[in-house]
């Protein structure tokens, strides 16, 4: 997991660090060559998405020859489509936000994969919103204490993909930090939920239902032979 940070490494702009590297041509193409190690799995499961037409195509009586080739052809495209699908979440991935100038933020640039995209005004970014959500086992549950932290990007244009952040990260220090940043013209919110995951309802014994019934059936059984 990722470790959400503030780079003032440049005193000119603030960078909110949402992933490491990215931002290069460079690096977006040695991602994406990178990728081709997939190719083999996506090739598999477009030919396992074919497997309907092959078993009609087989039972149509058109022999194993042409079963196989649109099998092929199947996955040959799932591993086109699914690469080409990649390389772009490489490219167009978000890596950091870069806020300038750095004392008071007027403006935002989306830092990708492959570069930079065109300063933005700084109200582009609505909200960065920070989620601590703590579940403590009941007594006697076996399953440990779960603990979740992830940070949301939300853009006057939709959001971006939600962060997960390490168990131990100092939400209260990070939303403090990021607040005394941005602020105002960013506005930071932090949530807090702590709750005890829920007991299961005793199983039901089918056992006692069962000779509940049977007992019931009995009984009018008699009352009506009594008639």
């Amino acid at each position: 997991m990722q470790r959400v940070l503030l780079d003032r490494s440049d005193p000119e702009v603030l960078d909110l660090v949402l992933a490491e590297r990215g931002g290069s041509l460079r690096y977006a193409l040695t991602a994406a060559l990178q990728s081709v190690i997939a190719v083999p799995v996506l090739f598999l499961v477009g030919a396992l998405l074919s497997l309907p037409l092959d078993i009609a195509m087989l039972f149509a009586g058109t022999g194993w020859g042409p079963v196989w080739e649109a099998a092929g052809i199947a996955g040959g495209a799932g591993a086109v489509i699914g690469w080409v699908l990649m390389v772009r979440a490489v490219f167009r991935h978000v890596h950091r936000l870069r806020f300038a100038p750095s004392a008071e933020p007027a403006t935002v640039v989306l830092v990708r994969g492959a570069g930079a995209d065109r300063p933005l005004p700084v109200t582009e970014v609505r909200r960065i919103r920070i989620d601590h959500s703590t579940e403590e086992p009941y007594d006697g549950d076996r399953a440990p204490r779960s603990v979740t932290v992830t940070l949301t990007v939300l853009l006057a244009h939709g959001r971006l993909p939600r962060l997960s952040l390490p168990e131990d990260t100092d939400t209260a220090a990070l939303h403090r930090e990021l607040s005394e940043a941005l602020s105002p013209a960013v506005a930071v919110d932090l949530h807090v939920r702590h709750r005890r995951r829920p007991e299961p309802p005793p199983p039901v014994s089918h056992r006692a239902g069962s000779s509940g019934w049977l007992s019931t059936i009995g009984h009018g059984g008699s009352t009506g032979s009594g008639a």
